[in-house]
């Protein structure tokens, strides 16, 4: 009998140890579960204060985004008129070209000495026009000086 009651003696201890060592990981667990509800009590406080200020952010992006929707579609008339002076430059290009081919080399110095002398004429025709309105506002204020 003495082997039996052995026997007994080490199965009550074996139990007692695996019953110290559920009670110790119940007790951590306990702890455990203790600290995430203050962790979940915590975050619904900050998520209540977060909430309304992304709300308000989200609202404020949806104003920008109607804002910037609004400008690309202003800009659309511009890029219309861009495509069409593209265009206009294509075609000016291209009559050029025709023209060009059907001209000789010697044709085309004449015809840009011709435009060259426009351009030095009117250049001339604007110093003497602000010539003279130079003088004029000379005589003006000297008149005002001898008043």
């Amino acid at each position: 009998m003495p082997i039996i009651s052995i026997g007994i003696l080490l199965i009550a201890i074996a139990f007692a140890v695996v019953c110290c060592y559920i009670a110790f990981t119940l007790n951590r667990l306990t702890y455990n579960i203790r600290s995430l509800g203050r962790s979940v009590v915590k975050m619904e406080e900050d998520m209540n204060h977060i909430t309304p200020e992304i709300s308000t952010s989200l609202q404020e992006v949806g104003h920008l985004i109607d804002d910037t929707q609004e400008k690309l579609q202003a800009t659309d008339s511009v890029f219309g008129s861009l495509e069409d002076v593209g265009t206009s430059v294509q075609s000016l290009h291209e009559a050029y070209k025709v023209k060009r081919q059907a001209l000789d080399d010697a044709q085309l110095e004449k015809k840009l000495n011709l435009a060259m002398k426009g351009i030095t004429w009117s250049e001339a025709a604007i110093q003497i026009y602000k010539t003279y309105q130079t003088s004029k506002t000379n005589k003006v204020s000297e008149k005002e000086e001898v008043k």
